[in-house]
């Protein structure tokens, strides 16, 4: 894309006369790089008393009021590269070109809005606005990053595996070079995840690494009949979350059995029952808690607590205990923490 003045120039709805042409041309890319190289041109000026300078800014606003880039170099054609820190993210980026003759002066200036910057870092998959459930033990993790030059580029990513039942992170790599990552080992069925990815520059600043965490988690789900009689650890958690207004809750069953779901306080008196009461106590072997019967993800409305005892009124914020229990299977207790709302 390229930004042209010619003999008069509309600069945001106000003339400026120029006196020769500049070309700005500037990366087609969408979002607009966070690193770009931009080139500028001065076409049909001369100066006999000596090289011409040509100076860019780039601006978040169109009056330059907050300058982020302002560099100068001597010629005609000159390349620009922002190689300090990154623009910043998911911001307006306006550019202006000015020519200067050997003394000084300025002959000739255009300003045009250059794009519009994207977030640095974001997640693709696995993600989802609830809990995801994946087949295989082995994850395929990827991701996207805003485009930088060499310098301050290439990106370097370091990836974080966190176990949310026990709030420990399970497995790091660092140093990945590609926006895709397949987990090598076998992560542990039954077990809600989240994760993590940090990305760097190692030819740039520390101020312009990016962090992304993974709203949701998610779980391995062997496909078919449930293999075992377990609960799950509830999701999100704490809650309410940005994901969710209430916190969604899975078992299995891998017989037909009575079931017994219940949420209790610290001192273990009851609050809220949801089985028997949303499902009936005697239920097949089956996957409970998601969206569907054949939809491994999501969340049943009628096994997501918000928060709320059997009388209706909201309990206070704190830490509580989702109990179950099923015929022929130890009683699990899960501990589920209420932000209150």
């Amino acid at each position: 894309m390229a930004a042209v003045v010619g003999v008069v120039l509309a600069v945001l709805g106000r003339p400026v006369r120029a006196q020769a042409d500049i070309r700005i041309d500037l990366p087609p890319d969408s979002p607009f790089p966070a690193a770009p190289q931009i080139f500028v041109r001065a076409v049909s000026i001369s100066d006999s008393t000596g090289p011409l300078r040509i100076r860019l800014r780039l601006a978040l606003d169109p009056g330059f009021g907050l300058v982020v880039f302002d560099s100068s170099a001597t010629g005609t054609n000159v390349r620009f590269v922002t190689n300090n820190h990154l623009l910043p993210e998911n911001r307006d980026i306006y550019a202006e070109a000015s020519v200067f003759n050997a003394a000084g002066i300025q002959v000739s200036t255009v300003l045009t809005r250059a794009g519009r910057t994207g977030p640095r870092l974001q997640l693709v998959s696995p993600i989802g606005s609830s809990g995801v459930a994946l087949p295989s033990r082995q994850v395929q993790f990827s991701w996207r990053s805003a485009q930088v030059t060499y310098p301050p580029g290439p990106w370097v990513y370091d990836l974080y595996i966190i176990d949310v039942a026990a709030q420990i992170t399970r497995s790091v790599h660092t140093g990945l070079t590609d926006t895709t990552f397949t987990y090598p080992d076998s992560l542990q069925g039954n077990t809600p995840y989240r994760w993590k990815v940090v990305a760097r520059l190692p030819n740039g600043f520390a101020s312009d690494s990016a962090v992304a965490m993974s709203q949701s988690s998610f779980v391995i789900t062997p496909p078919g009949e449930a293999v075992a009689t377990i609960l799950y650890q509830n999701f999100p958690n704490p809650f309410p979350a940005p994901s969710s207004s209430a916190t969604c809750i899975w078992f299995d069953l891998k017989v037909a059995t009575n079931v017994e779901l219940t949420v209790l306080d610290l001192r273990g008196n009851r609050v809220r029952t949801l089985i028997p009461g949303q499902l009936v106590s005697a239920l097949p072997a089956g996957r409970y808690g998601r969206r569907g019967e054949f939809d491994l993800g999501g969340c049943d409305a009628r096994l997501a607590w918000d928060g709320t005892a059997d009388d209706g009124r909201v309990v206070p914020p704190g830490v509580y205990l989702l109990r179950f229990r099923a015929d022929g299977a130890p009683e699990s207790i899960k501990k589920m923490l209420f932000r209150g709302r």
